[in-house]
Parts: C-alpha cells; sequence; structure tokens
C-alpha cells in the first residue's frame, strides 16, 4: 500500500497518495488547474506556465504539473495572485494568437477559448501587428496552423516519447519558433499520427477530414470501446443526433476521437481504429427488418419462425461471435443451455501488426477473450455439420475463410436456419430467417479485452426500425435490459458481481 500524506488545497484538509504531483492530486480531488503542456501520457515539460499555483513557504508561483505534492504542503489554486499569474500567461499566448473561434474546429472544446473566458483580458494592449502564417497541410492526415499554436509540444512528445518516429519538432528561437513537420510522408504511415489532432489542446493541429465539417456542440458525445481490435481502446464517439446537418448526406457517425483511461494508463487510439466510424455509417447492405425466404416479414412473423424451430425439438447448434457484446453472446448461451443445443464459435481475423504496434492487437475482434475464457470450441473443430437448428450471431467485421465455410455449410444443411447480424453477409443470405442486429453503438454491451479487463460501451442511437437486440427475439419478457444479461453473466460465468455502474468508464480486471 503506498504512503499516505496529509495536504492542505485551498484551505481544505486531504489525504492523499505519496509521491503526486498538485496537479494529479487536484485533477483526482476535481479541483480545477488549467493547463495548456501537460499531458498524462507524456513527459512534463513544464514550458506553459498556465498552472502555476501558489504553494505556502515558496518565493514564488509553482508549476502544479511538476510539483510533487509533500506532507504538510498547504496549496492554493485559486488566489487573486494566481489569478492575476492566469491572466498574464494568457495575454502572451494571446499575443499572436487570431482568436479566430466562430471559424476554428476546435471551438467548443478548445482549453484556450475555455480559460480565456475564465482568466482572459477583455482588452488587447499590445500595439504590435500580430505575426500570420498559411495554413499548412503536412499530411494527407493532418493540416497544421501556426497562427493558433501555444506551444505546448505536446506533439512533439507524442512522436518523441510514444511513437518514436521524431516527425515533428521546432524551428526558429524566441517569439519567432513554431512547430515544423520534418517527415510528411514518415507521419502518413504512422498508424499513431492522427493523436495529434487530440493531443492540440487548440486549434493548431487538425485531421484533414474534419475540417468545417461539424460543430461539436452540434453533436451528441457517448463514451465506447473500440471495435477494431481485443485491445479495448476506449473513444469518444461524436453522433449526429440533431436535425442541423451542414452536409444532409454526413452519417450519424461523426467521428471517434480518444477517451483516457487511467486504469489502463491508455490514454492514444491507432488511426485504423479512429477511422473505422465510417464503418458505422454505410447502410446499404443494413438490415433493418426480419428476412423470412428472402422477403421482408413483420417482427411477429419473425418470432413465429423462431417459435417453431425451438418448438420442433430438433438438434441445433449455435455460433456465437467475438464480434458481437457479451449480452447478445449470454442471450444465445443461454438458449443454448436450456435446449441442449451445441455451442461453438468462429476464429476472428487476425492482421500483421504495424510499426510501431504499441497496443495494437493481431486479433481483430473485441470480445474474442471472452469466448477463451468460456473455453467455447471453434467452429473448424465441429465434427458433424447434421443440425436442423442453426443461429449464428455476427457483426461489422471479419472471421477466417476456413470458418466462414464451415458456418455457410451449417445453414445451408439445416432446416431452421437463422442468423443475427447487422448487415447483409453470406451468411444472411444463405439463412432462411436473418434477424437485424444492432451495430455496437445503438445499445449499451460489454467487451473482455486482450488484458482480461471488461468494459463498458455506451450505445447513444437506439434501435432503428425493427432492429431489436437477441434477447428480445428469443426473450421478449424474461428481461428489462441488457444490464440484466451482464449481471447473470458475471454471476454464473465470471464469480463476480457486476452491473454497469461497478465497471465504470474504465472497466474491471478479471
Amino acid at each position: 500500500m503506498n504512503h499516505m500524506i496529509n495536504i492542505k488545497i485551498n484551505n481544505k484538509e486531504h489525504s492523499v497518495e505519496e509521491g503526486q504531483t498538485i496537479l494529479e492530486v487536484c485533477r483526482n480531488l476535481d479541483i480545477e488547474i488549467p493547463h495548456f503542456c501537460y499531458h498524462p501520457g507524456l513527459s512534463i515539460a513544464g514550458n506553459c506556465r498556465m498552472c502555476l499555483v501558489e504553494v505556502k513557504g515558496m518565493p514564488k508561483l509553482m508549476t502544479a504539473c511538476s510539483t510533487v505534492m509533500q506532507d504538510g504542503m498547504e496549496v492554493l489554486t485559486d488566489s487573486d495572485l494566481v489569478k492575476e499569474a492566469r491572466k498574464g500567461v494568457l495575454e502572451f499566448i494571446l499575443l499572436d494568437h487570431p482568436v479566430d473561434c466562430p471559424i476554428c474546429d476546435k471551438s467548443g472544446e478548445c482549453n484556450l477559448q475555455d480559460y480565456n473566458f475564465d482568466y482572459g483580458i477583455s482588452e488587447r494592449r499590445s500595439i504590435f501587428p500580430k505575426e500570420r502564417h498559411k495554413v499548412e497541410k503536412v499530411s494527407e492526415k493532418i493540416y497544421k496552423n501556426d497562427n493558433r499554436c501555444v506551444l505546448c509540444t505536446r506533439c512533439i512528445r507524442f512522436l518523441d516519447e510514444v511513437t518514436e518516429t521524431h516527425e515533428f519538432t521546432t524551428v526558429e528561437r524566441g517569439s519567432h519558433t513554431h512547430i515544423t513537420c520534418v517527415d510528411p510522408e514518415g507521419l502518413d504511415k504512422n498508424p499513431f499520427a492522427s493523436n495529434i489532432s487530440d493531443l492540440c489542446p487548440v486549434g493548431a493541429l487538425g485531421l484533414n477530414e474534419f475540417r468545417f465539417r461539424k460543430r461539436v456542440w452540434l453533436t451528441d458525445h457517448v463514451r465506447a470501446v473500440c471495435q477494431g481490435c481485443e485491445a479495448g481502446c476506449n473513444l469518444t464517439v461524436d453522433l449526429h443526433t440533431r436535425h442541423t446537418a451542414l452536409d444532409p448526406n454526413t452519417g450519424p457517425v461523426v467521428r471517434f476521437t480518444s477517451a483516457d483511461n487511467y486504469s489502463m494508463q491508455r490514454f492514444f487510439i491507432c488511426d485504423e481504429g479512429r477511422y473505422s466510424y465510417k464503418n458505422y455509417n454505410g447502410t446499404e447492405n443494413r438490415l433493418l427488418h426480419p428476412e423470412l425466404d428472402g422477403n421482408d416479414v413483420g417482427v411477429q412473423d419473425a418470432k413465429a419462425f423462431i417459435k417453431e424451430a425451438l418448438d420442433s425439438k430438433s438438434a441445433g447448434v449455435i455460433v456465437l461471435s467475438p464480434l458481437v457484446s457479451i449480452e447478445e453472446n449470454y442471450a444465445a448461451v443461454l438458449l443454448a443451455e436450456e435446449m441442449g443445443y451445441d455451442l461453438y464459435r468462429p476464429s476472428p481475423f487476425r492482421k500483421d501488426l504495424p510499426t510501431p504496434a504499441l497496443f495494437i492487437e493481431k486479433v481483430k475482434a473485441p470480445n474474442y477473450k471472452m469466448m477463451k475464457l468460456m473455453e467455447i470450441p471453434k467452429v473448424t473443430d465441429m465434427e458433424s455439420t447434421d443440425y436442423d437448428v442453426v443461429l449464428v450471431l455476427n457483426s461489422i467485421g471479419s472471421i477466417r475463410d476456413n470458418s466462414l465455410v464451415k458456418i455457410l455449410s451449417l445453414l445451408k444443411r439445416a432446416k431452421y436456419s437463422i442468423t443475427f447480424e447487422v448487415e447483409r453477409t453470406e451468411f444472411s443470405e444463405n439463412s432462411r430467417l436473418a434477424l437485424p442486429a444492432p451495430m455496437f453503438l445503438e445499445e449499451d454491451g460489454c467487451y473482455i479485452n486482450a488484458g482480461k479487463r471488461i468494459q463498458h460501451s455506451n450505445g447513444g442511437l437506439g434501435y432503428p426500425e425493427a432492429v431489436r437486440p437477441l434477447w428480445e427475439w428469443i426473450y421478449p419478457r424474461r428481461f428489462k435490459s441488457p444490464e440484466d444479461l451482464l449481471r447473470q453473466f458475471s454471476k454464473e460465468k465470471l464469480g463476480v458481481e457486476l452491473n454497469y455502474e461497478k465497471i465504470g468508464e474504465e472497466g474491471v480486471e478479471l
């Protein structure tokens, strides 16, 4: 157990763990200290001076990001002296800053914008004209606007310390210092390069494809789990749910950005996961209504077919999916246990890791660890395909070709073949009944990542048209919400009692 120390912040006593900086302690206590250069995933630079605080006994203000708390230390974060210092720092930062918030893509999520409202000055005192630079497209992914840069160096430190690819550096000196890209080609090849857009606290760095596309305050934000691989990275998903689209062709999912997870010490996402939001905007092959023998049918007709299949008491098999949430899979597991059906899983698609790989996983399935923990056998190990009832779960993603062939063989032979999936694939085309499944942003669901951490992903879009979760198709009255399934699964299969509140934003390690 870490040693605890007693400190005072704003004349209130607290007991905290030894070894933390003032900024870290205040963050954990929900005490705001403004900052630009500090980031929990990067080294401490201490160059923006925005986080200055008053420490009793010290002759001058101290940077909260680099000052370690000591036993008995007394700190003031909101004194008149501190506020005056912040005002002075902001005045220097804004000497050449254009303050063009109405046309800046960062507007609405910009630290400088917020701090200027809270601590800034109302009038400009400098008589010199502001220095101006052209907006530069530094790579296919990133644009750079030096006019807005506050020289926090987060981008440089990320490329130096995290990816170790060194595409950015500073040039010139004094007031002419600015950041430049020395390797545009390397930036495009860097599988994590777009994180510098999230890291930038102002509008100096941004994504070319998001530029002038959407105001962030016109989107709804939900926290979700990336579906790209079994790493379980956390996302902030911007959803277009309002009738204020600038582009009528804009899909419901506007963008993915990284969400901090302090428990996993993970603050960044790969570009493949970031740009995968496009996979959830296509509707061309989307299943929105049940299809029986190739024709659209109503919900009641689909449920009647399911009842007929279950009442037949025939031999059955259910193929779970590592692409689908715990709740959807567990509904199928319960059905298999009650009906005496066999359970199998496909082998997920694997991909060679890029350089650098960092936390990217080879297995391209968010819930593969659930299959492993439950010891579900592979469908390719199945000896017989002689089943009259076959239920296959599937979602947006890929499985290996040998698993694909085996599952198609099952579906083609069965009298009652049912597929539960988001988009039409070979599975639904070769099934008698295709049930429209929700994608992960349309329902709450949990996933177990490669590190055995169970995490909760929020659904913000809701179910479109006749789309339903699996438990509503097969257990319409037993469960009231997906959380009921999660509670039962965690108790019976994991030996712990969990719900969405206990899992929280950062998950629980199993």
